[in-house]
């Protein structure tokens, strides 16, 4: 009985998480998505995946995630392998189509969607309106465009695949907040900042802010839409308009730099260690 990290990209994140676990005690398989061949001896030791495939798989040519790694895991989900987050919750994390869909259909405000490129039409779209893959992440091939012009240069820059056209909508404070939680307790808020192009992003360089006392009308949004999706830990994305909040996205496999981390003075994927021990030694417990 052992647990299993499987990861596509080796992120530092998920080589501290390893490391978190070994130290622990605990023997851990470190299995690349992308570079493991599978089969029956392997899957019949693991007791717990811990699934870190990231939506933005494509965008470091790691095609083999992005194209198989859902079925891979629906798999494994059918043969009765506990996963960590869920397979529901991996679903969501590779389509922001249906979380928005989820959620509004739960009373979640989240920002419409006009269309995809699977029914694409102009005349849908309201503008300004943000353009982004439906499976992806780390602000790759995202804009905001402010009219169809503007659009249909955008377009041409963009690789084949899924793309979503969703409401724009403007932050009061031009920040969005991003909240982390593990196993339904919040871990951190930060402030990020949007930039001149309208967005908000670690990988275009936002500047956050920390220190807030976070609205607890937006706390219990956030608890809710991860019990809608069945997430364990996992961040959320909210912006604040003169409408009130709006999720704008959810991340299902949290990813953290070190730098990232050295700003909290606290480490997230400590917690996230701790709940997946928690989560195996259940497991183990129950099959003794």
């Amino acid at each position: 009985m052992t647990l299993a990290i499987l990861y596509e990209s080796e992120e530092w994140s998920n080589v501290y998480l390893r490391d978190y676990l070994m130290n622990k005690g605990f023997e851990v398989l470190f299995i690349n998505f992308e570079k493991a061949e599978f089969n029956e001896a392997i899957l019949d030791k693991v007791t717990l995946l811990v699934n870190r495939i990231f939506p933005s798989s494509y965008f470091r040519g790691h095609l083999k995630t992005y194209y198989k790694g859902v079925d891979f895991l629906r798999e494994l989900n059918e043969k009765g392998i506990p996963m960590i987050n869920s397979f529901e919750a991996l679903t969501y994390d590779f389509d922001k189509e249906l979380v928005c869909k989820t959620l509004r259909a739960n009373n979640i405000n989240t920002p419409k969607i006009y269309c995809t490129s699977k029914d694409f039409s102009p005349d849908k779209i309201k503008f300004p309106c943000i353009v982004k893959p439906n499976i992806g992440g780390r602000s790759s091939c995202t804009a905001k465009v402010e009219n169809t012009g503007e659009l249909m240069e955008f377009l041409k820059t963009l690789p084949p695949i899924e793309f979503i056209f969703q409401e724009y909508i403007k932050s009061i404070d031009n920040y969005t907040l991003r909240i982390e939680v593990i196993n339904k307790e919040v871990f951190s808020a930060v402030k990020r900042s949007i930039d001149e192009k309208g967005i908000s992003s670690y990988h275009r360089g936002a500047v956050y802010e920390k220190g807030f006392e976070l609205d607890k009308h937006i706390e219990d949004m956030v608890m809710n839409a991860l019990d809608v999706l069945n997430i364990k830990m996992g961040g959320i994305d909210v912006i604040v308009s003169d409408k009130g909040p709006s999720i704008i996205d959810v991340n299902a496999t949290s990813n953290f730099s070190k730098a990232f981390v050295d700003y909290l003075q606290k480490n997230p994927l400590d917690k996230m260690g701790d709940l997946i021990i928690d989560e195996y030694l259940k497991i183990r417990e129950s099959a003794s």
